[in-house]
């Protein structure tokens, strides 16, 4: 991996932790964890932004970050259930050296449900994706998740 990348990785991740501080008002931010593909991905997500870092574990190994918007968010289906639509961009560097990057836009769309008085969310998500860089291709690969977030209190 050279230097720029690296560089890259860091800022990305810097520029999305400060992002949802930012965004960040009284009990609205959520932190959870979601496995799939890619494997493993940290979610910070404060109101309806959605911003994901992760990592695939696989052989080839690659950076995965997302940023997300919910366009509808705890939409009620049925008594427990909730749908979720959001859109968004993601980008994933790999370490194998074939192709360094990849940049695209992501349509996620999950079923959700709440618990404890709305602190735990359950959550099922796939996101199709369409590549921009290094080349346009519609739906080159298919990201769904399985999660939890947590509410966070407000300390401050």
């Amino acid at each position: 991996m050279n230097k720029l990348t690296k560089i890259f990785g860091i800022t990305l991740i810097l520029l999305t932790v400060t992002v949802a501080g930012l965004f960040a008002q009284k009990g609205s931010v959520r932190l959870g964890l979601e496995f799939g593909n890619p494997t493993a991905v940290i979610i910070i997500r404060p109101g309806n932004f959605d911003f994901k870092i992760g990592y695939d574990l696989r052989e080839s190994g690659n950076l995965f970050l997302s940023a997300d918007y919910r366009v509808i968010s705890g939409y009620q289906l049925v008594d427990f259930l909730h749908l979720f639509l959001g859109v968004g961009a993601y980008t994933q560097i790999f370490f194998d050296g074939v192709s360094p990057l990849e940049f695209g836009a992501r349509i996620p769309i999950g079923l959700q449900v709440f618990l404890l008085d709305s602190v735990l969310e359950l959550f099922a998500e796939v996101a199709p994706t369409v590549g921009l860089v290094p080349t346009i291709t519609a739906f080159p690969q298919w990201q769904g998740f399985v999660g939890f977030t947590i509410r966070v209190p407000k300390f401050w």
